[in-house]
């Protein structure tokens, strides 16, 4: 399936109907810049004489465009009236000028990017089969994040310059860093966005002092930066100030307020209050009097003062949660020592280094944008911010070079939207973010399309593997009757897993499930794009999928129903824990249930695909 360039994703391969435009495309076109998108960007217009800068070698602040042709690979239908989102495969400047092509100019409300942080690491994560206590098998290279700074300030530069072409006026940009790169990246975001655009830099606590850290000469890094910048130095950015909650106990409010019979209470000053105003409080029972004193009310004089001197003070009083537990709310700096790292949210954890946490990216998301807005990811990793822009209502686009990564985030996005346990407080001191944002669309299951778009950055991509002919075996069982469509999966071999468990020496378990990290099925493949009506891809690391589905096959990614046709060629993928993914295609006619003898493979398995 090719789009050929610069066009939108409504042409489609032989055999298949037109994508209708959705709402998704519809509403962002309205910004829509009609010049030619192939101009090459011009530079910053918002330098300043005197400005510091950087310099490198082949330093260039334009970018021109490329011409990306797009292809779909996959997608899973929106149910119960959710809406779609895109993730990009391939380079993201190509993903970038695709959709400066179609219709997206002008369009993002906010745009978060985690790039690399040039930290000359290649980072990792572990192999291991799925299933409670079970052993590492080894480890899968995800990235490499080795750079010449010259190379790696250009890199950026290029995408920060169309990323500046998507924003809306009113738009801003969060830029993800750590201590190696901070200092350097702000002045080029300065020197691209203006100086005047930049309007903070949050340091987020990300880790706690454990381990090798304790011992670290001239002290640990345990922080990380997120710059903000506004697209333009005149931009009013959506701001909706962020709170913090603390959940104390008695005890711990005991120990750092004071109390009456109203309760735990802190004072301030009462500053410019008039005598009226006062009055009011004292009569609320809102003043106190140091010394054990009393507040007097002097009407004569119009003023109000304590009885055994010292300043008068208006209570606040924290808020009672449930039974010996009290909240206390503060507003937000940018000091954020309050969001837990990784480390500290175990159940979060998708298996993909440097993953952020969604406590992170609900606090940005809700402080810049409202329901309904674009979000754009550009190094969208394991989907942290597109998992939570669609937990919050928000549109989304993410973008990657890595395979892995869009499997990675395609698995979580196919799950139900459910808030993790780091929003919740628990215990004295703990800490939850204020959800603000009205209706975060909990009832509707959003879909996705993957597109490949341009040719991917093979330089630094080296985990899309070339395809191979898979020698995986399974036995699938497929039987369509009364508008259901049943799927047994009763055996599954690995090759790749099967060597990695030899290597460490170990037997595979009886139950073929341990292999298997997702299953994907597609009831009416045609051969091109994957448009999966069911995804099974349990999150943590001991839940094994079912192995045995029953559906009805209803409206899928392309628009069909699946049902209505007599035969059909019942698509399985499974991905197993290695990363490597097996296609298994067989036709299914009516009720009459297909298997094959046992020395045969149950499906014919089109390729393997490795990330």
């Amino acid at each position: 399936m090719d789009y050929g360039p610069l066009s939108g994703v409504t042409n489609v391969g032989p055999g298949q109907d037109r994508l209708p435009p959705t709402a998704f495309f519809d509403r962002h076109n309205q910004n829509r810049n009609l010049t030619n998108p192939m101009t090459p960007e011009p530079a910053p217009p918002n330098r300043k004489e005197g400005q510091i800068s950087l310099k490198w070698p082949g330093k260039r602040l334009t970018a021109v465009p490329t011409r990306p042709r797009a292809s779909q690979l996959e997608s899973y239908a929106p149910r119960n009236g959710g809406k779609e989102g895109l993730l990009l495969y391939g380079d993201n400047f190509d993903a970038l000028s695709w959709l400066l092509a179609n219709g997206y100019r002008g369009g993002v409300r906010l745009v978060y990017l985690d790039p690399p942080y040039n930290s000359n690491r290649t980072y990792s994560s572990r192999i291991r089969l799925r299933g409670k206590a079970q052993p590492t098998l080894g480890e899968l290279t995800a990235y490499d994040d080795v750079w010449h700074p010259g190379e790696y300030l250009q890199f950026l530069a290029d995408r920060l310059l169309l990323l500046r072409q998507l924003l809306q006026p009113n738009g801003t940009l969060w830029l993800h860093c750590d201590h190696r790169m901070q200092a350097p990246l702000l002045l080029l975001l300065e020197e691209i966005f203006g100086v005047e655009s930049h309007l903070n830099t949050v340091f987020w606590r990300s880790q706690t002092m454990r381990g090798a850290k304790v011992h670290a000469r001239y002290f640990p890094h345990s922080a990380q930066a997120i710059h903000i910048i506004r697209s333009t130095p005149q931009g009013q950015p959506i701001w909706n100030a962020p709170k913090r909650e603390l959940v104390l106990t008695e005890q711990a409010a005991a120990a750092q307020y004071m109390r009456d019979e109203r309760g735990f209470f802190r004072t301030s000053d009462p500053g410019t209050y008039s005598f009226q105003r006062l009055k009011a409080l004292n009569e609320e029972g809102r003043l106190y009097a140091p010394y054990g004193g009393d507040v007097i009310v002097d009407e004569g004089a119009q003023r109000v003062f304590a009885s055994k001197g010292g300043n008068i003070g208006v209570k606040y009083y924290l808020k009672r949660s449930g039974r010996n537990r009290y909240l206390l709310t503060r507003p937000v700096d940018n000091l954020w020592d309050d969001v837990p790292g990784l480390g500290t949210v175990p159940g979060e954890d998708e298996n993909y280094p440097t993953q952020k946490t969604e406590r992170l990216l609900q606090r940005i998301l809700e402080t810049a944008s409202r329901p309904g807005d674009l979000i754009l990811d550009p190094f969208a990793g394991s989907g942290t911010t597109l998992a939570v822009a669609r937990k919050l209502g928000r549109d989304w686009i993410g973008c990657d070079s890595s395979w892995r990564a869009m499997r990675t985030t395609a698995f979580r996005l196919s799950r139900r939207p459910t808030f993790s346990a780091s929003d919740q407080s628990v215990g004295a001191g703990s800490s939850s973010a204020r959800h603000g944002s009205g209706d975060h669309d909990s009832d509707a299951d959003r879909g996705y399309r993957i597109l490949r778009v341009g040719v991917g950055d093979s330089s630094k991509d080296g985990h899309h593997l070339s395809v191979t002919t898979s020698t995986s075996g399974a036995k699938i069982q497929c039987e369509r009757a009364e508008g259901l469509l049943t799927v047994r999966i009763d055996e599954f071999h690995s090759p790749q897993v099967a060597i990695l468990v030899g290597k460490a020496k170990l037997s595979l378990p009886c139950d073929w499930r341990a292999q298997v990290r997702a299953v994907l099925i597609d009831p009416d493949y045609d051969g091109i794009s994957l448009r999966a009506a069911l995804v099974d891809a349990p999150a943590g690391k001991s839940v094994l999928v079912s192995g045995v589905y029953s559906f009805a096959p209803s409206v899928d990614g392309g628009g069909r129903e699946n049902s209505s046709s007599p035969v059909c060629a019942v698509a399985v993928l499974i991905v197993d824990v290695a990363g490597q993914e097996h296609l298994f295609v067989n036709p299914v006619r009516g009720s009459a249930l297909h298997s094959q003898p046992e020395d045969a493979p149950e499906y014919s398995s089109r390729s393997s695909l490795s990330y």
